[in-house]
């Protein structure tokens, strides 16, 4: 990426997309760190894909579903341009009420490592992004905030999520007349999900409820600094510290979640499959 500025001396958008021949390169090259073969490729164009950049080349941020990767956004945007985003806009299929920072790299001010042909080499390479950011979070919170996620999906009868949804009631048996936040359908959810691991692999699933340590591959990404979501504080306070902005007054919080129903308590046994499905999150990251 050129990390120039603009003539005017203001900062520069991002470039065009490279041409599809070498985003394919970055994708085979990719591919080869991959540890399952079946679904390298893949698990190399979305892992690619989700690797977020500004056009100063400063920081890649690796946006993790249910991981405040929203807040998180809206704050990279304000240390690069050095105001708070404004501009709004609502996709027809997301029910993020604050989805308008996740289209900024399909706009050109931000971009992805996947459109400029940056294989996971050139992103931890002496080129790459001096600060490599992802943020982490206890499973079983992760876990039912993506529940919650999907049933609120259904109450508005998006098309966000409707490919699970589908198939949740026809694999689980999910009734989503009685089931959605409830202890009984949160279950029926986690069998939905390892379900999906077992046939497809762990990178088929969701990123809202995809292990983390498939989505983010840290032995890959090679994270500089990783926050826990328990401690955003503590994060977005490193973060502006390596970046060199001061963090805005009242916070940096963006779509807190509420599902608009009465939260659910999961019960032990969905509590143990929380540990089997995500095992490598709760040991990768110390959870």
């Amino acid at each position: 990426m050129d990390h120039d500025k603009a003539a005017t001396g203001r900062p520069a958008l991002c470039p065009a997309p490279v041409a599809a021949r070498r985003q394919n390169r970055a994708v085979r090259a990719t591919a080869r760190l991959m540890p399952d073969k079946a679904t390298a490729r893949q698990a190399a164009w979305h892992f690619l894909f989700q690797v977020i950049l500004p056009p100063s080349g400063r920081w890649g941020f690796i946006s993790v579903g249910k991981n405040a990767s929203t807040s998180t956004l809206k704050l990279l945007y304000q240390a690069e341009f050095g105001h708070a985003l404004s501009a709004d806009a609502k996709p027809d299929h997301d029910i993020n009420p604050e989805a308008a920072v996740h289209m900024l790299a399909e706009h050109g001010v931000f971009t992805r490592a996947l459109w400029q042909g940056l294989a996971a080499r050139d992103l931890t390479g002496s080129g790459g992004p001096a600060e490599r950011l992802a943020i982490v979070r206890e499973p079983l919170a992760r876990a039912v905030s993506g529940f919650r996620y999907i049933g609120k999906s259904h109450r508005a009868r998006s098309q966000w999520f409707a490919r699970d949804r589908f198939r949740m009631d026809a694999v689980v048996g999910f009734d989503w007349d009685s089931h959605p936040d409830t202890a009984d359908g949160f279950r029926r959810f986690l069998d939905y999900i390892a379900w999906q691991i077992d046939r497809d692999g762990a990178d088929a699933v969701d990123a809202h409820w995809q292990p983390q340590a498939t989505f983010i591959k840290p032995d890959i990404f090679k994270p500089t600094l990783q926050g826990r979501m328990e401690e955003m504080d503590v994060f977005y306070a490193s973060l502006a510290d390596r970046l060199g902005f001061a963090l805005p007054e009242g916070g940096s919080w963006s779509n807190r979640q509420s599902s608009g129903t009465a939260p659910f308590a999961p019960d032990a046994a969905a509590i143990r499959q929380v540990r089997e499905i995500y095992a490598e999150d709760y040991e990768r990251f110390g959870y």
